[in-house]
């Protein structure tokens, strides 16, 4: 899925917050953007390395460490607009395109 008509661009942490509080489906990080994005956000962990720690807590570990997740994050250092980015971008699978862009996609439309 590339479609830039169906995708939301952004090109700094502004435009990729708000993508992220409309939840849009498709947000595509542009070239210019793509080094200080991957710099500066904790990227959510991919299915297969929640796959084990899930298992292990029978599924209920997807609460716990949301929990748990939250509370780190409203006491660690950074900017409130960079927690936001952190706290909202677990609900995206991040996918590298060839072009040295990143596309973000809700994790639900995987279901």
């Amino acid at each position: 899925m590339k479609n830039e008509d169906s995708c939301f661009v952004a090109n700094n942490a502004e435009e990729l917050l708000r993508g992220l509080n409309n939840k849009e489906s498709y947000i595509l990080i542009t070239k210019d953007y793509m080094k200080d994005f991957i710099e500066q956000t904790e990227l959510p962990l991919s299915e297969n390395e929640q796959l084990g720690f899930n298992l292990g807590f029978r599924g209920g570990a997807g609460i716990f460490s949301e929990i748990l997740y939250q509370l780190i994050n409203k006491f660690s250092d950074g900017s409130k607009q960079q927690k936001q980015i952190d706290s909202r971008i677990r609900k995206y699978i991040v996918k590298k395109l060839d072009e040295g862009e990143i596309l973000l996609y809700l994790r639900q439309l995987d279901y």
